[in-house]
């Protein structure tokens, strides 16, 4: 839930955007059950690979890379973590399972955007570590582009995650503590 993905640069999309209240809902409901929120941001190096896929975005030191100002201020609370990634998977060479495995998380409930991109890769790592997920549909979003109809996409995403990996979706509902 980054300004890169939200609201400037190439991949910011209206309908990631809409998600965001939804998005910070589960954050609530997850700080109100005491719960570990693991906040997690595509961080770039100017000439990263990736680029050879998507468009540039969310570069290091750029305000597209920041979290989004709805989320920024739960950095300060205990139990939040940021977790920095270069990849779609937030568990590519990062330390965010050693961060799981010491607070003994056996399941995660997972929100954000791209639901096609980061949502589906990270959702692959934690089944492939044998760790329960649950994907909160109605605070997932990916963008609209030529040969990539969001609508379509995310479904077909939620559907894989299901079927394919595992993954409780949870559709048209927001956690409530």
């Amino acid at each position: 839930m980054q300004n890169g993905f939200l609201r400037e640069g190439n991949l910011a999309s209206r309908d990631c955007l809409a998600v965001l209240p939804a998005v910070v809902a589960e954050v609530e409901a997850a700080l109100d059950a005491g719960n570990l929120v693991v906040f997690t941001a595509d961080t770039h190096d100017p000439h990263d690979r990736e680029f050879e896929v998507f468009p540039v975005h969310c570069v290091r030191g750029t305000t597209e890379a920041d979290l989004v100002d709805e989320l920024r201020g739960y950095l300060d609370r205990d139990g939040v973590h940021l977790v920095r990634k270069r990849r779609y998977s937030a568990l590519f060479d990062t330390d965010l399972d050693a961060l799981l495995r010491r607070h003994g998380v056996a399941a995660v409930r997972i929100c954000g955007v791209c639901t096609d991109i980061c949502v589906l890769h990270t959702t692959a790592d934690l089944r492939n570590r044998d760790v329960a997920v649950t994907v909160a549909a109605a605070a997932t979003a990916t963008f609209d582009a030529p040969e990539h109809p969001a609508a379509a996409v995310r479904e077909q995403s939620l559907a894989h995650m299901a079927s394919i990996l595992g993954a409780v979706v949870e559709r048209d509902t927001v956690a409530t503590g």
